[in-house]
Order: C-alpha cells, then sequence, then structure tokens
C-alpha cells in the first residue's frame, strides 16, 4: 500500500456574534504518494477519529468521507459533515479533552485505509466548547437581560420561578433529588419512591428482529454508511448463516438494471495461493459453486473470469479429477471453446488459443461416423511423425500397428489405378470430374506392366482429365501412378504456402519448436505450458469451514 504523506492543517471556524457555533471543522491536507509525488485531481477516502485522553485514546466519534484533491494534491473537507460511522460530533464535550486528530486515508478512493498520523487538536475546536458554554446563564434571575416586569412568587407574564416559597412557608422541600443505583431510579423527598430500569445489555438480535411485533424489525434501511462486521479473532468468522429447512441461507439481488456493481461482492489480499475471495465447499451431491444464466437474460456467461494481469495467469482454473468440464446440447455450440485475441491485432507471440499437456496433449473423439475426432480449418503443423495408431488387427490386446505420412517438398495430390490396353495397344485413364479443378499441370506418372514386359510411355499427357498410356498389347494391364501439384482455390490464395524453408517470426527467432533435439534448455521452447504456481495433484483450498 502507498504511503500517504500527509500536510494537514485546521483552520478555527469564526464563531459568530449570538454565540452559535457550527458543528464542524474545516480540515485541509496535500497528499503525496510514497515517491513525494502529489496524488492530484483523483478522489481519496479519508475516515477521521477523534480520539479522547491521548493520541491511543478511545474514539468518541468517527466519519469517513470521499473528497477530491485538486492539481496541487489539496484535499478539503469539513469535519461533522462526513458519513457518520460512530458517535455525535454535536455531543463531544470539549471540556473534557485533551482530543487528539487521527488521520486514515485511501489513495483508491475505498476503505482500505493506511494510517497517516494522530495528532493533537489545541486551541481549534474549542471555540465550540466556548461558544456552549462562556455566555452560560449564571442562575441569577436579576443577570437576565429583557426579564419580565410582572413577577409574584408563582404568577408573571413569561412563567418564570422566582422564588422557591409556596403556601406551606418551607422553602426546601420543593427541591429533590434523581439518584441512580444499579437498575434503581430514586427520587429524594416526602413521598419519593424507586423505579427499576431495563437491564443494561439491551434486545438481542432476535428480540430486535421482532421488536413492535413479529418479524417487524428484520428490515434495516441503510441510509447512513454500510453495516459493518468486524472480528479480529483468529480463524473468527464475522457473519454465520445457517439454514435448517430448505431454502437459501444467503440471497442478495440488484434490482437496478444500470448497476455495473456485483450483487454479492468479497474482496481478499492474501498472500496464499490456496485461497479465493469465495469459496464454496460442498459434503454431499450438490456443487459447491453454480453460474446460471436465465433463459430470458441476455447474458454470455453462467461462470465469468477475468484476469487483469498481463504476465501470466488464468481467468478460470479448475483442479480435479478433471481439472475442467464443457459440455452443450446444442449442434452450433461448442463442448470447451478458446480463443486468443492476440490474433486480432499485430501479432507479437504466437496468441495460441488453446493448449493441452499431457501423455496426450490434445485428445479428440468423434460421435458421428461421418464427422471428425481433430479438425484443422487451416494448416496444421507437427514437430514429429505423423502416423495413424491402430490396434494391431492380429493382436489387438497387446500390440498397436502404425503406418506413417509420406513427407514431400511440394503440396502434392496422389492418384493412382490400372488399365488394360486395347486391340493399339493403348489404354486411356479418365481421372475424377473434379481433378483439373483441384490440381495443376505440374504431373509426374509411373508406369508398370503386369504379366510381361513392355515398352510403356505416355502418348498424351493430361488433358481434360484424361491422359493416354502406349506400348502395351491388347489385354494386358498396367498399373499407373500420378502425382500432380494441389492447386485449389486455397493454394490460389495464398500461393506462399508452398515454401519450403521458411525465416522464423521475429519473436520466435532464438527459440525451438523441439530444443531437447539440438541439446537446448526448455526455456527455449517457443511455446510455454502454463506455469499453474500450484501443487500438480492438486492441493485443497484453505479456509473452509
Amino acid at each position: 500500500m502507498k504511503k500517504i504523506i500527509m500536510s494537514l492543517g485546521l483552520f478555527l471556524l469564526t464563531i459568530n456574534t449570538w454565540a452559535q457555533a457550527p458543528q464542524k471543522m474545516t480540515y485541509q491536507s496535500v497528499v503525496r504518494n510514497a515517491s513525494n509525488g502529489l496524488v492530484a485531481n483523483a478522489v481519496v477516502g479519508m475516515q477521521m477519529s477523534i480520539l479522547q485522553g491521548s493520541a491511543s485514546g478511545v474514539a468518541v466519534y468517527i466519519e469517513r468521507q470521499t473528497p477530491s484533491t485538486n492539481t496541487n494534491g489539496l484535499a478539503t473537507i469539513e469535519i461533522g459533515t462526513g458519513t457518520v460511522v460512530a458517535g455525535s460530533f454535536s455531543a463531544i464535550d470539549w471540556s473534557n479533552g485533551p482530543y487528539f486528530l487521527k488521520t486514515e486515508v485511501d489513495p483508491n478512493g475505498g476503505t482500505t485505509y493506511s494510517i497517516s498520523g494522530t495528532t493533537e487538536l489545541l486551541s481549534v475546536p474549542y471555540a465550540l466548547y466556548a461558544a456552549s458554554s462562556g455566555d452560560g446563564f449564571s442562575g441569577d434571575y436579576n443577570d437576565l437581560t429583557n426579564a419580565p416586569t410582572n413577577v409574584s412568587a408563582f404568577t408573571n407574564d413569561a412563567g418564570y420561578i422566582t422564588s422557591p416559597n409556596d403556601a406551606d412557608s418551607n422553602p426546601t422541600n420543593e427541591i429533590q433529588t434523581l439518584s441512580v443505583s444499579g437498575n434503581n431510579l430514586t427520587i429524594s423527598g416526602a413521598g419519593g419512591n424507586t423505579v427499576t430500569l431495563p437491564g443494561a445489555s439491551g434486545n438481542t438480535l432476535d428480540q430486535s428482529y421482532d421488536q413492535g411485533g413479529a418479524g417487524l424489525g428484520r428490515i434495516i434501511t441503510v441510509d447512513a454508511g454500510a453495516v459493518e462486521m468486524n472480528t479480529s479473532t483468529a480463524l473468527g468468522t464475522a457473519l454465520s448463516v445457517q439454514n435448517s429447512n430448505t431454502g437459501v441461507g444467503i440471497a442478495a439481488s440488484s434490482t437496478n438494471p444500470s448497476n455495473g456493481y456485483a450483487a454479492i461482492q468479497a474482496s481478499t489480499n492474501s498472500s496464499s495461493t490456496l485461497t479465493s475471495a469465495i469459496v464454496g465447499s460442498t459434503t454431499g451431491a450438490a456443487n459447491a459453486v453454480s453460474g446460471q444464466v436465465e433463459a430470458t437474460a441476455t447474458a454470455s456467461a453462467g461462470i465469468y473470469g477475468n484476469n487483469l494481469r498481463t504476465t501470466g495467469g488464468y481467468g478460470t482454473y479448475g483442479i480435479g479429477f478433471n481439472g475442467v468440464v464443457g459440455e452443450t446440447n446444442y449442434r452450433q455450440g461448442f463442448g470447451v471453446y478458446g480463443r486468443n485475441y492476440d490474433a486480432l491485432g499485430s501479432l507479437s507471440y504466437n496468441a495460441v488459443g488453446t493448449y493441452g499437456l499431457g501423455y496426450v496433449g490434445v485428445w479428440g473423439e468423434q460421435s458421428d461416423v461421418n464427422g471428425f475426432s481433430i479438425y484443422a480449418n487451416g494448416d496444421m503443423g507437427a514437430a514429429g511423425i505423423k502416423p495413424f495408431y491402430i490396434d494391431h488387427p492380429t493382436d489387438p490386446e497387446n500390440k498397436y500397428l502404425r503406418h506413417f505420412s509420406i513427407e514431400s517438398n511440394e503440396v502434392l495430390n496422389v492418384y493412382r489405378g490400372n488399365a488394360t490396353f486395347d486391340e493399339n495397344g493403348e489404354a486411356i485413364v479418365t481421372m475424377p470430374e473434379y481433378f483439373d479443378a483441384v490440381n495443376n499441370e505440374n504431373c509426374t506418372y509411373q508406369l508398370t506392366p503386369i504379366g510381361g514386359y513392355a515398352p510403356l510411355y505416355i502418348k498424351s499427357k493430361l488433358a481434360n482429365g484424361q491422359f493416354v498410356i502406349a506400348g502395351g498389347v491388347e489385354g494386358m494391364e498396367v498399373s499407373w501412378t500420378v502425382h500432380t501439384e494441389r492447386n485449389d482455390p486455397y493454394m490460389k490464395k495464398y500461393p506462399e504456402k508452398r515454401a519450403v524453408e521458411v525465416d522464423k517470426e521475429d519473436w520466435n527467432k532464438g527459440r525451438y519448436l523441439r530444443p531437447e533435439l539440438y541439446d537446448q534448455p526448455e526455456d527455449k521452447k517457443i511455446v510455454q505450458p502454463i506455469d499453474t504456481g500450484k501443487d500438480k495433484k492438486g492441493a485443497p483450498l484453505l479456509g473452509t469451514r
């Protein structure tokens, strides 16, 4: 938290000639941060406390204000006009001093205060005491100005009693005293009696709930500051709610459509990675935490996580037998969706949308034979081999069977087949109808006679989806293979995809897809796995109660 350096000034309010002192004091402070720079043109949170007796004395009055500093970092408030936290400013007995002013400030405008300091109040607030007591009535009727002129023992024109004497000629029996002993209030004199006062403990919360009738005290109108519950007990709980029947334990709702704040908000500054501002715990079949978007709502997320850091972390983190599970019943939806928005701007890193790490990094399985287990709507790369794996047909319980993809320095399509020579020793081969739409004219041919030798050759190259093989004898078969260069709309749109040797991106230069193949450390890997900072086995959250 920033250290706030305060320049304090209390300015005495002028006591007017009618001895009517305003119940407030002007206070000014210059707010500086830890670098001695001014906190200018900003809203700051301030808590002012009047302490009695000493700098660590009892707070007889506490209030909060949120003033704005000017361009010079100066904040000005009037103590006595803020949001009251405790006590009454007008009820302070300034004659029973000394008093001290304790100042606490939150430079972010909230209530997380840093203690700035405590200073003794000297002559300033005692004008309030002088205003109320310096011109007090002496008690002598003759000292009054504009006193009534028609006076007697009990009758006058303004209701003043000017003599204690009455008809019984006893000048003292009208004077009685009240005394309190414990819960007993007693009045003296003949005929005096004693009454018992209610106990000093006051109502319990349950009694307050039923004050005036069953449940009539259940509503609190919060119009002078938040209801606060504080505890300093180790492992203590400030508020505990229990529902032993059906229904919810705590219900909170926000009914203002323009409200930009949450119905329930919690914060923590704990340095532990094993706790949270809000923890849900379950001992039954219920979920620990749930989020739900109603069918009539326009919201997008049932549970929303937002990580404002720019150097790591995650918006949502899951630990468990399955860390994160996503499901949908909608064909146009996604069970799990990952997106990296860096790809929308000027790239400065690899902008990975989804990353998988494990014995199997990503496993896909299709629910329909016509679908895909894994589909790439663009290029697919691999730093290793690209085999197919199947259960070995002759030993499926114990072995896999692998076959491998053929690599090439060209983007090729392969077509093959067998043909039979006619009476002219020729064979006409017709390619699929789409052949010319996805390939260019850069073709190579391989011919193999079947059943004997023949001087085979290509009489006519591919044109209009056909080519002609010659040099055979009638009835003889030939096996043919055609390699042709792919030239569909994708390759026409992105001809640079044919490049074989490609420079690495600026941010990937000096890094490796597989650094261990070149005896390089793992920190030179182009894409690094996430460092969760957690126990890999998933340690439980602390602080559940």
